[in-house]
């Protein structure tokens, strides 16, 4: 399947779910009249939010890179998270938003490998600190609600268990000399075999900066917070009745399941999430919705400041800026 038939099948998917949802699910008068009391400012401080959260995300990934040595300025790294993250959200996955960050930020001193393998490891670390948070968050929930079915704790063990395991296995001993080996039998065999050993030993190359890693690992933890202050300024702005703690029971769970790449930009998955999570902690459906929806679209209006930046220079446009002062 083409990449425009697996953008038109997602779009597809989040219309249909979203059809579903608002038939199905939610009042509409009571939605209608909840956004027109809505609180403005409770709003302003949630794209705030965003841009706060797309700052520390892309602080973290430039951290990775200097790390090894590459140059990489701090506005140039957020260019590239706000082209890519714009992108993303027509592209078939989210490796089509990571694609497009190694070819935004890929130049000669810093090999597209390198960037690949920042890029993966990133993401390998993000997962192991989002399913650490969704467990800590299915903790708070049992205390809340007794609807929670036990199953959910042991799926969360075993993904953050895989996870840590493949991570460690990934920078062992074993992992080393199993990639020189295959380098040497294998690195002439084509282009592009020689690229993906030259990506192993650029990520593998990271189990040197173990201070790096745990700062990154501490770091994305925090990032797991940014989802909780989501939610909690959206029911503010909608005048609900939503603690912090109730938003940190139900939101990291919901997040780690919305990774799912199914959807155009998670609409309809992540509204149904959150239809069917946030009543265990006394939200009735129609306000749910709203605030997924809400979330949604302040993710995507967040991310508007990379369509003037696409529209000047494209998506080169990070790439082609030379390297910032002090960005070493």
């Amino acid at each position: 399947m083409g990449k425009s038939a697996k953008t038109w099948l997602r779009m597809g998917i989040s219309l249909g779910l979203l059809l579903v949802l608002l038939l199905f699910f939610v009042d509409l008068k009571q939605a209608w009249r909840a956004l027109v009391e809505a609180r403005w400012e409770f709003l302003l401080l949630l794209l705030a939010a965003f841009t706060l959260d797309r700052w520390l995300m892309s602080y973290k990934w430039r951290l990775l890179l200097v790390s090894q040595g590459f140059q990489a300025g701090h506005g140039e790294a957020l260019k590239a998270y706000y082209l890519a993250t714009f992108a993303g959200c027509f592209l078939p996955s989210t490796l089509g938003a990571d694609a497009v960050r190694v070819g935004i930020f890929t130049r000669p001193g810093r090999p597209s490998e390198a960037v690949a393998a920042s890029i993966f490891l990133e993401r390998a670390l993000g997962f192991v600190a989002a399913a650490l948070a969704a467990i800590i968050g299915l903790v708070l929930l049992a205390g809340i609600t007794t609807e929670l079915p036990p199953d959910f704790f042991w799926w969360s063990f075993a993904f953050l268990a895989v996870a840590c395991l493949a991570v460690g296995l990934s920078f062992s001993a074993w992992a080393g000399r199993l990639h020189a080996s295959a380098a040497a039998r294998w690195r002439e065999k084509n282009r592009f075999l020689a690229w993906f050993l030259d990506f192993v030993a650029a990520y593998h190359a990271y189990r040197h900066k173990r201070g790096v890693l745990l700062w990154f690992v501490f770091l994305s933890f925090i990032e797991q917070g940014a989802p909780i202050i989501f939610n909690w300024l959206t029911a503010r702005a909608l005048n609900l009745d939503l603690s912090l703690l109730q938003a940190a029971a139900v939101t990291p769970v919901v997040f780690f399941l919305a990774r799912l790449p199914v959807s155009f930009s998670s609409f309809g998955v992540l509204e149904g999430l959150y239809v069917a999570f946030f009543r265990l902690v006394g939200i009735g459906a129609t306000s749910a919705f709203l605030i997924g929806f809400i979330i949604n679209l302040g993710s995507m209006i967040s991310a508007l400041p990379a369509v003037p930046m696409y529209l000047t220079r494209g998506m080169r446009s990070a790439a082609a800026d030379p390297p910032e002062s002090g960005s070493s």
